[in-house]
């Protein structure tokens, strides 16, 4: 059978599988020795996937990618090949396009990815308006040299940043990245360039920058980890340009976890030499903090505090959000971990992961009303595409990234199924506040446009 054809009944599958969805429980098909599948000819991950999913939901689908895979490496060569003959180029240009595809190339070859043998999904209701999603990135543990499975995070962890998030936490998000790891690997694919200018470059942009700040100590430095979050206050409301109007107090505040003080001084020492709003060291909550005295006109408070807590270097939007974060942290303030909704989501959830994020209910039902005012603003209806606005905008979720020895598992409990979350929350809301934001702006233009026109 044909490639073509096998992708078209897969992709079938999956409209079949998502569009099914509703009414699923009501087709099980009930198993017998006359319909039981034949064993493939044709060794695959097909067990070592599923055994992952949940085989009882709305979702589930299974695609073995070695002979995709396979297929991209043979046609990829032959059509970079062609490429380069058939553009007219100098020679200069020629050598950096090949340049340029052999670091592509090389990518590759060490990324890791032509070691994925399988991926999976599933999506199952774990309750009425939670469900369970499930994505699954299969490799062979024998296979585990690529960077692709090291850059991401080692072995799953506790997420320590869990401990700093303050109640009223709305949206969060933790990532690992091996930043040593990924500064060590650019000379391997500059080298495979066959450019010598190239790594020569590169060199000389280390050289200077260690001399200037001792970059690779810094780098070496930083603990792997990098996360953001934000709160809203329901006590507290400010009022944003239209047609955004009235919404909860924001604050947020950025965090990297670091092995030492390498990072946090550099830091201090910029900010103090640095010229601008008045900037004051003084101690706050028991804690030696950076702060900006003078707020920076925008439409929500900024007024940065920077300090290092535990293993965290921590830039707070706030002098306020400083004390929130400190407090949560000592304990003497609930975190976000003893909240219903958190909870609610948390069920049956292993948290012990490489990557998270969480996004409220209040997320969606602070952001709703704004972006219907914006998109009402650019001449779109409510119903645009035909979708339930508030569904639409309901992003409360709760997940994390596990890297296993033998596959990265995307999992989160959601009140959107896995069709929903990716359509919803990856496709809709960004559509609409990009609609939302450039309709206004065309029709203010064309309307200057037809102002001056008329004038002349």
């Amino acid at each position: 059978m044909k490639k073509e054809t096998i992708l078209t009944l897969f992709i079938t599958g999956i409209a079949v599988a998502f569009t099914g969805c509703s009414n699923s429980s009501e087709k099980k098909i009930e198993s017998t020795s006359k319909n039981k599948s034949p064993q493939s000819a044709v060794p695959n991950s097909f067990a070592e996937v599923t055994s992952k999913l949940d085989t009882d939901g709305d979702v589930f689908v299974y695609y073995s990618t070695e002979d995709v895979i396979a297929t991209i490496e043979k046609y990829a060569k032959t059509a970079g090949d062609q490429a380069v003959k058939s553009i007219e180029a100098a020679p200069m240009e020629e050598a950096m396009m090949e340049s340029g595809m052999n670091i592509g190339k090389a990518m590759y070859e060490q990324s890791g990815i032509k070691d994925v043998s399988g991926m999976g999904m599933s999506s199952i209701e774990l309750e009425s308006g939670i469900f369970r999603n499930k994505v699954v990135i299969h490799h062979d543990p024998e296979k585990s040299n690529g960077k692709l499975w090291s850059l991401l995070g080692s072995k799953p962890h506790e997420i320590d940043m869990l401990k700093f998030l303050p109640e009223n936490t709305a949206l969060a998000f933790s990532h690992e990245i091996n930043l040593k790891g990924l500064l060590d690997w650019l000379p391997d694919l500059l080298e495979a360039a066959g450019n010598p200018t190239l790594k020569q470059q590169f060199d000389q942009s280390i050289e200077m920058a260690n001399a200037e700040m001792d970059m690779t100590d810094l780098v070496t430095s930083f603990d792997n980890e990098i996360g953001m979050f934000v709160t809203l206050d329901d006590s507290q409301k400010v009022q944003l340009p239209p047609p955004a109007g009235e919404i909860p107090l924001p604050r947020f505040a950025l965090m990297a976890k670091v092995k030492d003080d390498k990072i946090s001084d550099l830091l201090f020492s910029i900010l103090e030499n640095t010229t601008g709003p008045e900037i004051e060291k003084k101690t706050v909550s028991g804690i030696e903090m950076l702060v900006v005295n003078e707020p920076v006109p925008m439409p929500i408070p900024f007024a940065p505090a920077v300090f290092r807590l535990g293993n965290y270097l921590v830039i707070a939007s706030t002098e306020d959000s400083a004390k929130q974060i400190v407090a949560t942290q000592n304990g003497s303030k609930k975190n976000l971990s003893s909240t219903e909704e958190f909870q609610r989501l948390a069920k049956d959830l292993e948290l012990n992961a490489n990557h998270f994020f969480f996004a409220s209910e209040q997320v969606g039902s602070t952001m709703s009303p704004i972006l219907k005012q914006a998109m009402s603003a650019g001449g779109l209806s409510e119903d645009f595409l035909g979708l339930d606005s508030d569904d639409s905008y309901n992003l409360q979720t709760l997940g994390v990234i596990r890297m296993n020895a033998d596959s990265i598992m995307v999992e989160n409990h959601s009140q959107n199924g896995l069709f929903n979350s990716v359509m919803m929350q990856a496709g809709v809301i960004p559509v609409s506040v990009g609609a939302g934001m450039i309709l206004p702006a065309l029709a203010d233009a064309r309307e200057r446009a037809q102002s001056i026109s008329s004038e002349q």
